[in-house]
């Protein structure tokens, strides 16, 4: 063996005072060595194969000394606090509150939450109790989304939602119980809830049936129909052993009288808004248009200008009795058929006279619906609506002048 023992620098100069090499010499082996530094402040080994390469490993251990950098360094700063569980559970409902709101405004196209509060205060001066269902199916059909994990941003505009208000709100009116007919409010909160549940899943199921068209309020139809075509609540029931008459329920019209005042009539377009929602008051329809004025005033026109579209085709053409027209049967698909061009589609010559044409054609087909679905008992609800939208909608590329808006908003944010 051969050491060497090496004087390096004095400790004032540097942190290492002596290196020490020691080296073995096998044959026919390379030379080997291992290095240590004995340093005051740190102690380093290397195993170095051949000898001309050397790799250090610094220790994990090291001693405080003065001028150690490490000895001044602050302490690393506290981790911040867990938040309470609480606070999460409070944004979560926070959350949830606000899809809700907003799938209520969905129900005329108005993804806003003050919009949808306007509408629920109007909804809750015409009918609180169809205002409270209206709620509890909007509730219960954003949570049913959110829990099966349905599209999160669809979620966070009410989409999955505005079905589920609509489905409380037939609930409230149509609902006849499970007494001979009589009306029980549990079995109202009930069917509210297994009916809202139910929209999403069909939602999400015509997503993929359908996918050239919006989904409008199709799931509405498939899940209230379903639930009122055993029901048959358009029908009165004479007695116990007796066969179901077709006699139309006067809480269809929500107690219009046929001799109507001409100032029903001329009311009668904001009528026809609230019976988006199945209720018959104009106070209600006048909540309901400036909560989508205060969205979009285009779209308000649209809303309105459609309704009295409807009314009038109601008046004018189909004969209607004008209960229905003044109660706004004839104006609530019209409605919903203009705002939904006024919607999707950017604004134009062609757009415009699109928007009066589905109107028109939305009152004409509920006319027919009316009487058919009618010798059923049940209503036929918005399938007008859905079905000439759907037309309308397909129109795109076809006419000359008509063009999807890129983000559909509104006729003044539509480009």
């Amino acid at each position: 063996d051969e050491v060497i023992h090496l004087l390096g620098p004095s400790k004032t100069d540097s942190n290492v005072s002596i290196i020490t090499i020691t080296t073995w010499l096998p044959e026919p082996e390379p030379e080997q060595a291992i290095i240590s530094f004995n340093s005051t402040t740190t102690t380093t080994i290397g195993i170095i194969l051949p000898f001309d390469s050397i790799f250090f490993e610094p220790s994990e251990e090291k001693e405080n000394h003065p001028n150690n950098n490490n000895a001044s360094s602050p302490p690393p700063p506290p981790l911040p606090p867990t938040p309470p569980q609480s606070s999460s559970l409070q944004s979560s409902a926070e959350q949830q509150i606000d899809s809700s709101t907003r799938a209520i405004g969905q129900v005329t196209f108005l993804n806003s939450t003050t919009s949808g509060r306007i509408i629920l205060a109007s909804l809750a001066l015409g009918d609180p109790t169809l205002a409270t269902c209206a709620a509890l199916g909007a509730i219960t059909s954003t949570s049913t989304a959110r829990i099966i994990g349905l599209d999160a941003q669809s979620w966070k505009d009410g989409l999955w939602g505005y079905n589920g208000a609509l489905v409380g709100c037939a609930a409230s009116v149509f609902s006849v119980g499970v007494t001979g007919g009589a009306y029980y409010f549990p079995y109202v909160v009930a069917s509210t809830m297994l009916g809202a549940a139910a929209t999403p899943v069909v939602s999400a199921s015509l997503k993929s049936a359908m996918p050239n068209v919006p989904q409008w309020t199709w799931s509405f139809n498939i899940v209230a129909l379903t639930m009122m075509l055993r029901s048959r609540p358009l029908l009165e029931v004479v007695d116990e052993s007796s066969v179901n008459v077709t006699t139309e329920k006067a809480a269809v019209v929500a107690s219009a009288s046929s001799t109507s005042a001409v100032g029903d009539i001329l009311a009668s377009p904001l009528a026809g808004i609230s019976q988006i929602f199945v209720v018959n008051s104009h106070v209600t329809g006048g909540g309901i248009l400036a909560a989508t004025y205060y969205y979009s005033p285009k779209l308000a026109l649209h809303a309105s200008g459609g309704s009295a579209v409807g009314c009038l085709v109601g008046l004018l053409s189909a004969g209607a009795p004008l209960a229905d027209v003044s109660a706004g049967l004839w104006g609530y698909n019209s409605a919903l058929a203009s705002m939904a061009v006024g919607v999707f589609f950017v604004e134009s010559r062609a757009s415009s006279a699109l928007s009066v044409a589905a109107a028109a054609a939305s009152a004409s087909l509920f006319g027919a619906m009316a009487t058919l679905f009618g010798t059923y008992g049940v209503p036929c609800l918005t399938l007008p609506f859905c079905t000439v939208a759907s037309a309308a909608y397909l129109l795109e590329g076809r006419v000359p002048g008509l063009r999807f808006a890129k983000e559909p908003h509104s006729p003044e944010k539509n480009r």
